[in-house]
């Protein structure tokens, strides 16, 4: 008999949108906003179609192949296991290890500023969220589900009621807001790649697949309600940023505060500090959850040392759990309270992120044509419209990822680097351990070890 599934509609819901209701997203949808006014608008909408690309094609992977190692079971299947290492471990590994840190940063100097004392004794507190949520993780996927769900609540709460304040009018007067610029499509165009950031993470909802209700049915909607209810609050928010603050402070370091203190006033600094704080916790609990389950599914096909797929008596991964919670400590831990050291390194993992949805995209348009008559609970409609779509747009963003000129040449000098490194490893460990050949799709393999998922 089939156990019970602890993840209904609402809690896949809260997953597949954890990663971007945070505050480094905050900050740069209002930056955004500061640089283009409402053409940042038009550059949120292109983003969407973007984003909505790589759900349909995830949507379709993720049933049609319920692994929970993702991406990697499915570029396993279509391009072989070299490839689907470098597109787990660049596209996911590296950018949380890379992100994180610099969340953790922001949560650091957020309560340095409203919480001195707690910073002077803790040090970092920042690392006390990380094992707060480790260990609750290790609980198992019905806490994870509790915790999710609560905290997207909130913060999607706390983020429309800013929005739609600033909006209305209510509370404070606006700060010098300027006026906003004449629609400019070529200015748009270049302000989608910072948008698209604001869109990306979806697919985290994907390695928990295993725990979900029906979810032939409830993995889509998860994911394209997701994707509504982000582009509707960080619109709401940006034209709140437009008609409360002037420029200079939307595209300053902490235009998220700004916009709420110029809303509520000076009174709502620690009640906005405990909302920011709570966006980090939610993109810590959902990259733990989804992350090391992806590690987990690596190590269970091979791609990774075999302990790191073994679980704990709670259906938790263990180890890959720990080994990824400690990794992420590693690398914040000698960063201390400057994101800037980390810039270009984020924004390059960011680069990789988008290579890893071309990978997917390829991906898809590859087992349609090998598995046409392949049972798909899910098929992504107009292919390969969407597919081609996908892999041009983001093509492009990928070109215009740096913010500044001087910056391009460190963003993809660092993006060949993890690219280069994940191939390495990838290229040594599937000749001399998995004694295989990386080009080699491996569709018995997954069709072997993947079924259609149970309603």
């Amino acid at each position: 008999m089939e156990k019970e599934k602890a993840l209904p509609l609402a809690a896949l819901v809260a997953t597949a949108v954890g990663v971007v209701v945070v505050q480094s997203t905050m900050i740069t949808m209002l930056n955004g906003a500061g640089i283009g006014q409402y053409n940042f608008l038009v550059a949120i909408g292109i983003s969407a179609l973007l984003a909505l690309s790589y759900v349909l094609s995830f949507s379709e992977l993720a049933l049609m192949l319920p692994r929970s190692g993702s991406v990697s079971a499915y570029t396993q299947a279509a391009l072989g296991p070299g490839l689907a290492i470098v597109a787990t471990l660049s596209g996911y590994v590296a950018v949380a290890l890379l992100g994180i840190p610099a969340e953790l940063i922001l949560v650091d100097a957020l309560l340095e500023q409203v919480a001195p004392e707690l910073v002077a004794a803790l040090h970092y507190p920042s690392l006390i969220l990380l094992l707060l949520f480790f260990l609750l993780n290790l609980r198992g996927i019905d806490l994870f589900a509790r915790i999710q769900t609560a905290l997207v609540t909130i913060m999607f709460g706390g983020l429309f009621v800013i929005g739609i304040a600033g909006l209305t009018g209510s509370g404070h007067a606006p700060v010098g807001a300027a006026a906003p610029a004449a629609l400019d499509l070529p200015l748009a165009l270049s302000l989608v790649a910072m948008a698209f950031w604001g869109l990306v993470g979806l697919e985290f909802v994907c390695p928990m697949i295993a725990d979900a209700r029906n979810p032939a049915r409830n993995l889509p909607r998860a994911m394209l309600i997701g994707l509504l209810m982000i582009v509707a609050v960080y619109c709401v928010f940006s034209l709140a940023g437009i008609a409360m603050l002037p420029a200079e402070k939307l595209t300053a370091a902490t235009p998220h505060m700004d916009l709420a203190l110029s809303i509520f006033g000076p009174t709502a600094k620690i009640a906005f500090a405990v909302l920011a704080i709570l966006g980090s916790a939610t993109l810590l609990n959902t990259v733990l959850a989804s992350v090391s389950r992806m590690i987990q599914g690596m190590a269970q096909s091979g791609q990774l040392p075999a302990w790191l797929g073994r679980e704990n008596a709670r259906g938790a991964p263990l180890w890959a759990l720990a080994a990824f919670a400690a990794a992420i400590a590693a690398v914040r831990a000698p960063l201390g309270m400057d994101a800037a050291a980390i810039l270009t390194l984020t924004i390059a993992a960011a680069g990789c992120w988008l290579v890893a949805y071309i990978i997917v995209h390829v991906d898809l348009i590859v087992l349609r044509l090998r598995l046409p008559q392949h049972p798909r609970p899910f098929r992504s409609p107009f292919f390969p419209a969407p597919q081609i779509l996908g892999i041009f747009g983001m093509g492009y963003v990928f070109l215009n990822i740096s913010p500044t000129p001087e910056l391009a040449a460190p963003i993809y000098r660092n993006v060949a680097a993890m690219l280069g490194a994940t191939l390495v490893y990838s290229m040594a460990w599937t000749l001399f351990a998995m004694k295989s050949n990386p080009f080699r799709p491996d569709l018995a393999g997954a069709l072997r070890d993947n079924g259609a998922p149970h309603a």
